[in-house]
């Protein structure tokens, strides 16, 4: 029992390097957004020093992948391409549309309401998808999901990949009805989300800082916003808001050493009275004046604290 206490209480008392870089950061974000004279010139930087906390956080791998965080099937992005499609859905070669993206799990083909401005769109026809995925293995493999299928106007068809793909090229073979309906379609990449792992020691830390990070990205950057976010997720660092308590104490404390007003006792009663005999001699003649002037310099004397 003793031996697990002293091991609980090493890891405790051990410093962490992370966490020290991720004070010194956060300090230089909260000035950075306290004296920028316009944030938004400096929104790069700080979202430079944000991003870089993150994934440092996370602890990234060499093939790509996190300890502490991992794709998930739910949309954070996507890449997209439009395209006219003239092709009638019988002939031989139809029109390929091709978006290339990382991070991809599914590819969306949309038929728009609108062709144009008031031309009303038509519907598409799917042929099949051809897909070139490269794994966080860095292996590559090439599939062809038939589809066979029509999008009506404002609809959407939705082709589920394998897998998360690290690289992801889709080819969308499409077509229409008669060679006089044109239509636009288009193809999109749908991008996985990075979900961070509750179990990581720094899921606290990532999650501020993800608050920062949509913050400084906002694209009304608000000043007061980001310190508060700021501000927020240096209390949250371990020791941070008891060592505030302790500085706002101390502050106070010094203030009320340093006060400007007098109050009545502040001063003995000898004090007092030879204070009361220096005004006294003060308004009297040229000698009861130096003699007021030389009192006042040994009372001053007698009152200054010795070093």
């Amino acid at each position: 029992m003793k031996a697990l206490f002293l091991i609980l209480l090493f890891q405790t008392a051990t410093p962490d390097p992370k966490l020290d870089m991720l004070s010194t950061d956060l300090h230089a974000l909260a000035r950075v957004t306290a004296l920028a004279q316009d944030v938004e010139r400096d929104r790069q930087v700080l979202l430079a020093i944000t991003d870089d906390d993150i994934k440092s956080l996370r602890m990234p791998r060499e093939d790509g992948t996190y300890k502490w965080a991992s794709l998930q099937r739910e949309e954070a992005s996507r890449v997209k391409d439009e395209k006219t499609v003239e092709q009638v859905s019988t002939e031989a070669m139809l029109k390929s549309v091709t978006v290339t993206a990382t991070n991809a799990y599914r590819v969306d083909i949309t038929a728009p309401k609108k062709r144009a401005l008031l031309a009303e769109n038509n519907r598409v026809y799917v042929r099949k998808v051809l897909v070139d995925s490269t794994g966080f293995d860095g292996k590559t493999t090439h599939t062809e999901i038939p589809v066979m299928a029509w999008v009506n106007p404002g609809d959407t068809n939705s082709v589920a990949l394998p897998e998360i793909g690290k690289s992801v090229k889709a080819t969308a073979e499409l077509g229409v009805e008669s060679g006089s309906k044109k239509a636009v379609a288009e193809v999109a990449l749908v991008q996985a989300k990075l979900v961070d792992d509750p179990q990581s020691p720094y899921f606290p830390a990532v999650k501020r800082l993800l608050i920062i990070r949509d913050a400084i990205a906002e694209s009304d950057i608000n000043r007061g916003r980001v310190k508060n976010a700021v501000d927020e997720a240096i209390l949250a660092l371990p020791g941070e808001l008891e060592k505030r308590a302790a500085d706002q104490k101390r502050m106070l404390e010094q203030r009320a050493m340093a006060k400007e007003t007098i109050t009545a006792a502040d001063a003995s009663p000898d004090v007092v009275t030879a204070l009361n005999e220096i005004g006294r001699l003060m308004n009297g003649n040229v000698t009861d004046q130096t003699d007021a002037r030389t009192k006042l310099n040994e009372l001053i004397g007698k009152l200054t604290a010795k070093p």
